[in-house]
């Protein structure tokens, strides 16, 4: 009884917890990425699979672009492919939006097919791609 309580305050009070946020719907807890976070997370890890320099610089701030070469994102690239396995299935959940002064990180935890997990930060500035960490 105490678990379905604290889920249901829980639930109705998750827009006001994770303030960029929502839950998709009334009856249902599932938090939802901001659209413009959840698109860009989509692309890199798209660009992390396929192993696509251009894709993981698109709509990404001049510092990040040019802080590695098409060869270090490549060599980047395959040894997180290599540690949690990327081309077999894997999950994303968006867990929270975090803001510091002009910089917001989406946080999202990756679940691969053997159960580990990991999380994926990634940082915005005027909603470009500023940094990128597997935690």
């Amino acid at each position: 009884m105490l678990k379905r309580a604290l889920l249901i305050v829980l639930c109705s009070s998750s827009p006001f917890i994770f303030q960029s946020a929502w839950a998709a719907s009334s009856g249902d807890c599932s938090i939802s990425a901001p659209d413009h976070s959840q698109k860009q997370f989509d692309r890199l890890m798209t660009a992390l699979v396929h192993k696509d320099f251009n894709l993981w610089t698109e709509n990404a701030d001049t510092q990040f672009t040019t802080a590695a070469s098409a060869q270090s994102f490549k060599e980047m690239a395959a040894r997180l492919d290599e540690k949690l396995d990327l081309q077999k299935h894997w999950t994303a959940n968006y867990v929270t939006t975090l803001n510091e002064e002009k910089y917001r990180s989406g946080i999202w935890r990756l679940t691969m097919a053997n159960g580990q997990q990991v999380l994926i930060q990634i940082t915005f500035i005027h909603h470009k791609v500023a940094g990128f960490h597997v935690l």
